[in-house]
């Protein structure tokens, strides 16, 4: 059954999909240049801006019960992820440019799960060791692959709020989960890869609160040559039912097309 493109965040989806509860989610974002995604965007599409910064989010989810949703509860599977993502205006089958996330790095703590998103969606998840711990005072995310750390962050408890920081970019937190979450599908595009895959992410009615955050690491910020790693603010929320696509939608870029095909005519 087809997806409408205009799919709103709260919706339900029909048909066969994934569902799960995210017991505990947080959005880590930090303002970078637009230019510096630029090798990032699927040819067509274009970075969402906001106080003229693009916004590189360090998603950390820990979801339990994920199951297809013709199956009870019980069966489900929990995992942690944590996928670094900007919101982008991405081009969809029917031509049209629309506000979605896209998948800059997937990250997962299971293996079979690594292999079996990777064969069902076609995104491509790296299996990554993913640790989340409290204590009295503060939450930690980290990430590490064979002994290397790549991701720590560290969450102040006490800094949780219905309000955001005086200094963020964002005046409001319903400002920035509009911005950042707001949208209901994500994408991801391999570089060199003629399509774009989109699958539709929605998710019951949340509440949202903004906390400080400390970021110790940040492995993939550091490879796109940002010297600053200081988060803008987190999001967070607890407990939400969410509803994830089966079968990609693909987007066949049409620039990439042309291009491989004149670089393959130029004996390149």
């Amino acid at each position: 059954m087809s997806v409408p493109y205009d799919l709103v965040p709260t919706a339900r989806l029909s048909g066969i999909h994934m569902t799960g509860t995210v017991v505990r989610r947080f959005l880590i974002s930090y303002p970078v240049s637009p230019d510096i995604l630029s090798c990032h965007l699927p040819p067509g599409a274009e970075c969402a801006t906001h106080d003229g910064f693009a916004w590189v989010s360090a998603c950390f989810v820990r979801m339990d019960d994920m199951r297809p949703n013709i199956l009870p509860r019980f069966v489900g599977m929990g995992f942690n992820y944590l996928i670094h993502r900007t919101r982008a205006r991405l081009p969809f089958p029917d031509g049209k440019l629309r506000e979605a996330v896209l998948v800059l790095q997937p990250n997962i703590n299971r293996p079979l799960l690594s292999s079996f998103g990777s064969l069902l969606t076609g995104v491509g998840f790296r299996n990554r060791q993913i640790d989340f711990t409290e204590d009295e005072d503060n939450w930690r995310i980290r990430m590490i692959s064979q002994g290397e750390l790549l991701y720590d962050a560290e969450i102040s408890k006490s800094s949780c709020s219905e309000s955001i920081t005086t200094e963020s970019r964002f005046t409001t937190v319903p400002e920035a989960d509009k911005f950042l979450l707001g949208v209901s599908f994500g994408g991801q595009w391999v570089k060199g890869q003629t399509n774009l895959k989109l699958l539709p992410e929605t998710h019951d009615p949340w509440t949202t609160r903004a906390c400080t955050c400390t970021t110790h690491k940040n492995q993939f910020l550091e490879s796109l040559g940002v010297d600053a790693i200081d988060a803008d603010h987190a999001i967070t929320m607890t407990q939400i039912p969410h509803y994830f696509g089966i079968t990609p939608i693909k987007t066949t870029l049409k620039c990439a097309t042309e291009a491989d095909t004149s670089l393959n005519r130029s004996g390149g």
